[in-house]
This record gives C-alpha cells, sequence and structure tokens, in this order.
C-alpha cells in the first residue's frame, strides 16, 4: 500500500469514526507509519479489511497493526496439494530442528518411527524383469 492508498484509508476511517482525528502537524509521521505497516498489503485488500472492522468495532477505529493482521487472516483459500504440501514441509522443519538442536543419544520411538516411513517410501526396489 502506498502513501495514497493509506491517505483515502485515512480518510474512509475518520469518515466512520468521528472521533479519528488527525493533527495537521502529525499527518506526515502518521501516514508514514501507516505505509511501512502496510506496504505488502494490496490497497483494495486493505480497504476491505478496514471495512469489515469497522463493521465489527463501533467504539474505536483499527489500528494498522490490526487491519495488517485482518489482511493475513483473510489470505486466499489454499488447495488440499498445497495444505498437504505446507504439512510435509512442517514436518520435515520440525525432524531438522530436533536433529540440529537435540544433544541427546538416539531419536525417541515417534521421531524413529517418522524417520523410518521416510526412508521405507524412497527405497528403490530391483525390477524382476
Amino acid at each position: 500500500m502506498d502513501r495514497v492508498g493509506v491517505t483515502l484509508l485515512l480518510k474512509y476511517l475518520s469518515a466512520a469514526y468521528r472521533s479519528f482525528v488527525i493533527n495537521e502537524d502529525e499527518v506526515q509521521d502518521v501516514v508514514g507509519v501507516w505505509t511501512d505497516i502496510l506496504q505488502d498489503i494490496p490497497p483494495d485488500v486493505a480497504m476491505a479489511a478496514a471495512r469489515r472492522l469497522c463493521r465489527e468495532n463501533t467504539s474505536f477505529a483499527p489500528t494498522p497493526g490490526e487491519i495488517y493482521q485482518a489482511c493475513m487472516d483473510s489470505g486466499p483459500e489454499l488447495t488440499i496439494y498445497q495444505l498437504q504440501k505446507q504439512e510435509q514441509q512442517q514436518r520435515l522443519l520440525e525432524l531438522r530442528e530436533y536433529h540440529e538442536t537435540e544433544k541427546v543419544g538416539p531419536p525417541p520411538d515417534h521421531i524413529r518411527q517418522k524417520l523410518d516411513a521416510i526412508f521405507k517410501k524412497a527405497r528403490v526396489t530391483e525390477d524382476e524383469s
């Protein structure tokens, strides 16, 4: 999100919340901070998240962190393949972390079973032809 998008977002919030006022001498600093926090978010996604937060919270305007978190929580839905790939990567990272950080002897049984299952899948059998 750029400075123009942040300015439009702040105008939207000031219209939605009458108590949301930015002093003239603070405008540049506020826009700079909001731009920095929301720099990775597309303007339309940030605006949709702000609208959703305005509907949910009628007392106080959302902070840039709340808008950023709302954008991250409402990310695109993943396919089954992508979820399985993420789970597999997470399991491998857990095993790698265990291997790199633990200073004890042999791995526990549940880790050994996971390793055995991985190695059994990777074995190549000779062709019987």
